[in-house]
């Protein structure tokens, strides 16, 4: 999967998924600062954990937050979702090999082979 490298459209995915129009409202509800946000635009810094802090919050399509792809599947409900645990440790790993792979140390196929063996069952 590669993920949309339009970093504004990203949060602007994040801000569907939140049901905000302000970066600043959608920084209160991941508890971050909006410079947070702003930063990883200017940067053009793919906000991995942020996109995650959303998947957890909303129950947002992952693909489609990262992407653009497919439906948002945005679970407004009142239903309990099931928890998605990645440990601090995986989230490093594959922040690491995020931009191993943007500076272009690595390649796209070295890049999503790292990333399965993170999130091998």
């Amino acid at each position: 999967m590669e993920y949309d490298l339009n970093i504004r459209n990203v949060i602007e995915r994040i801000m569907i998924a939140y049901d905000v129009r302000t970066i600043k409202d959608a920084a209160d509800l991941m508890k971050v600062s909006a410079s947070v946000i702003g930063n990883r635009i200017h940067r053009e810094s793919f906000p991995h954990d942020l996109v995650l802090t959303c998947i957890l919050d909303t129950g947002v399509n992952p693909i489609w937050l990262c992407t653009g792809n497919g439906n948002p599947g945005i679970n407004r409900g009142t239903e309990e979702r099931g928890a998605i645990e990645v440990s601090t440790e995986a989230l490093e790993k594959l922040e690491r090999i995020a931009a191993l792979k943007n500076s272009g140390a690595i390649t796209d196929d070295e890049y999503q082979l790292l990333k399965s063996s993170i999130f091998k069952n």
